[in-house]
């Protein structure tokens, strides 16, 4: 906080009230004298301070927007045409993510396109970047994430984008355990989909479940199909005794899968 006017205003306001002879002028003159040194000068250079910090950040924010543009239009241009995904993943960001007004998504989009189809290549927008952020490594790994975000946005990785997603991980010193850490957070569905499935997998199966619900609704369906199978339900419906033994078994196997998928939810 400010205090110079404070403080000169308030020996200004000891001076003045004592040559006045005000009873207990010396307190009183401060008081006085730092209010007005507070409202007068204190106050409007405090809240020009705060204009400057505030457009200093604004600035700051849009330099990275115009490298974040400028970088994903090239990751999405890589691998040949850009796809509706693409295009519909930036339009996401731009009003989920960034929160841009229409006036920032029109310059946005301008930088987009003119950015794809231009002959600079995309190692120097990548050093571009670094050279203005390699200071603040959490806008640089923010700016590592949101190229596999547009990488992932059509479904795949082509090994043009991993290409260039390797250069920006060389240029932007990210390391190769982080670069993988990363890598798995958008490809690590692909991955498991042509994986062999595991006993886990084959639990979620049993239940009608997977991994992505929450453990209320695994609870909601493991109780409808513990009634629908419960043994003395089927007993009471008339059923022969084969259909009552595989009732039970089928039963026992409910049971053991939820308590196997509740303890890997833990």
């Amino acid at each position: 906080m400010e205090l110079k006017g404070k403080l000169l205003f308030g020996i200004l306001g000891m001076i003045i009230f004592d040559l006045m002879n005000v009873p207990l002028g010396g307190l009183l003159g401060f008081i006085v004298g730092s209010l007005a040194g507070h409202y007068m000068f204190d106050l409007p250079r405090e809240r020009a301070d705060s204009h400057r910090v505030l457009n200093a950040h604004k600035r700051r924010q849009n330099e990275f927007l115009y490298h974040v543009f400028r970088l994903c239009a090239k990751i999405a241009k890589s691998d040949g045409a850009v796809s509706q995904y693409e295009i519909a993943h930036m339009e996401k960001l731009m009003r989920n993510h960034f929160r841009m007004s229409d006036r920032g998504r029109a310059e946005a989009i301008k930088v987009w396109k003119q950015s794809k189809d231009s002959s600079e290549s995309f190692d120097n927008y990548a050093r571009s970047f670094y050279e203005d952020f390699r200071s603040d490594r959490h806008q640089v790994d923010e700016m590592m994430h949101l190229l596999f975000a547009t990488a992932a946005a059509d479904g795949g990785l082509h090994p043009r984008e991993e290409e260039l997603l390797l250069r920006a991980a060389g240029i932007f010193h990210i390391g190769r355990l982080q670069y993988e850490r990363i890598k798995n957070r958008y490809y690590h569905t692909q991955t498991q989909r042509h994986a062999a499935p595991t006993q886990l997998d084959q639990y979620y199966k049993e239940l009608g479940a997977s991994p992505s619900d929450s453990k209320e609704l695994i609870k909601k369906k493991y109780r409808a199909l513990a009634m629908n199978w419960h043994p003395d339900k089927i007993a009471a419906s008339g059923a022969s005794v084969e259909e009552q033994r595989r009732a039970k078994e089928k039963f026992q196997k409910i049971n053991e899968a939820y308590e196997q998928v509740m303890q890997g939810k833990k």
